[in-house]
Order: C-alpha cells, then structure tokens, then sequence
C-alpha cells in the first residue's frame, strides 16, 4: 500500500508525539540520583528514618557526608537504640571513604577535607583515649589542608575550631584558638546553627557565661528539635 506523503508525515509525527507522551508517564516520582538535600533543614528536625532514606537515594557527594556526619552526631550518645554506638563507627567509616572520593573528584576545593576532619574528630569520640589518638592526627591532617585550600570557609574553621576545642592543652589544644575559629566560621554563616552552639561552648569555657548562654539558646531556638542543642542549653557541655 502506498501512502501519500501528507499522510505519511501526519503519521510520523503521531507515533513521535506517542512515544514523548510514553516516556514522560515513565518519569520516576522521587528525586534523581545525585540531587542535593537540605541537611541543615533535616540537622533541625532530626530524624533517623528521613536520613536512611536519604542516604539510600543516592545523594551528591557533598549532602552525603553532611548527612553521615549528621547520623553519626545523633547516634554518638543515643542511649534509646540498640547497638547504636556500633552503627555508628560504620557510618563514620562509610563517611571517611566518601571524603577520600570528594578529595580524588574535587580536587582543589577544601569541603572534602573539612568533612574528613569532622569525620575523624567524631572517630576520637566514639573511640576515646588511647584507640582514638590516630584519628586525632589525622584530623588535624586533613584540617590543615582544608584551610590551606580556603582560608575563611566556615566548616574548615569549624572543624580546625573542633580540634582545638577537644586536644589537650599539652599538645596545642586551646579554648581560645577554638573560639576564634569559631568566630570565623560564624562571620560566614551567622545562622548556621551548629557554629553558632560551638561558640557558645567556647564562650563559656572562657567564662563569658552571659554571650555564651545567648548563643547557646539561640542555636536552640533555630533547631528546637534536635537533642544536642536543646541538651547543651541546660548541661552548658558539648554532650
């Protein structure tokens, strides 16, 4: 059978305009592989569930390791779940490799380093004096090049600011050099809730109880349901 050209041509452009119409009712509901996740919005509203979710949907590399250091922050001094301590050193490591990865594929830009140095400080806690003592080291390592890289990022002087906070005074740790870091990180991101408890820890270590109290509540008042801030309002402690 031969077909006319103004009729073979009205067919073409139906089976082209079925097939877009096909592919676009086959489009997957949830979001793409690689999208970004507001992690401070979830550091507010911490849920455990919501970050396994995420975590399984294939992050980019950067919400990942915020979302892994954020999981391993709320397991730290969960009491209520069963081998969460245990849970917790996995999802660390699993966070150290992604780190090593972002540092292979970002090259140049100091956000890798400054998760692997959060990653390795919450090591040292999680495995305490003496076992820890490498992970110390190798935060300060990796603290150090992520400053190197950007001066005046605001997780690179959070995560130099962590390290001095915690280091025995013996071996340059410092409440004062902390709280300078912390300051740094705060000018950058004056809203940041987690830098702005850091500050008022360090406020209060330097017995500047009143600022101290006032930073402290207001990164309560940011993140009202997370447990770390509303803890470190009434203990005035980082844990």
């Amino acid at each position: 059978m031969f077909l006319r050209p103004a009729v073979f041509t009205a067919l073409i452009l139906f089976l082209l305009l079925s097939r877009n119409a096909l592919s676009a009712t086959n489009l997957p509901n949830g979001p793409s592989q690689n999208t970004p996740i507001d992690v401070h919005a979830l550091d507010c509203h911490p849920n455990l569930t919501q970050i396994d979710k995420d975590l399984s949907e294939n992050p980019a590399l950067h919400s990942r390791l915020e979302l892994l250091i954020l999981k391993a922050r709320l397991l730290r001094d969960n009491k209520t779940i069963k081998g969460a301590r245990k849970e917790g050193l996995q999802t660390i490591d699993a966070g150290i490799l992604s780190a090593h990865q972002a540092e292979t594929d970002n090259p140049g830009v100091s956000w890798p380093w400054a998760m692997e140095g959060m990653l390795d400080l919450l090591k040292t806690q999680y495995l305490h004096f003496p076992a820890g003592m490498r992970y110390g080291k190798l935060a300060s390592r990796a603290n150090s090049q992520a400053l190197a890289l950007e001066p005046d990022d605001p997780d690179s002087n959070l995560s130099r600011g962590l390290e001095d906070y915690y280091k025995p005074w013996f071996v340059g740790g410092s409440y004062v050099k902390a709280e300078k870091r912390f300051r740094k990180a705060l000018a950058k991101s004056p809203k940041d809730p987690r830098i702005l408890s850091w500050n008022g820890l360090a406020d209060l270590a330097l017995d500047r109880d009143q600022l101290g109290f006032q930073e402290l509540k207001e990164a309560a008042g940011l993140c009202p349901d997370n447990p770390i801030y509303k803890k470190r309002l009434l203990t005035r402690r980082p844990r």
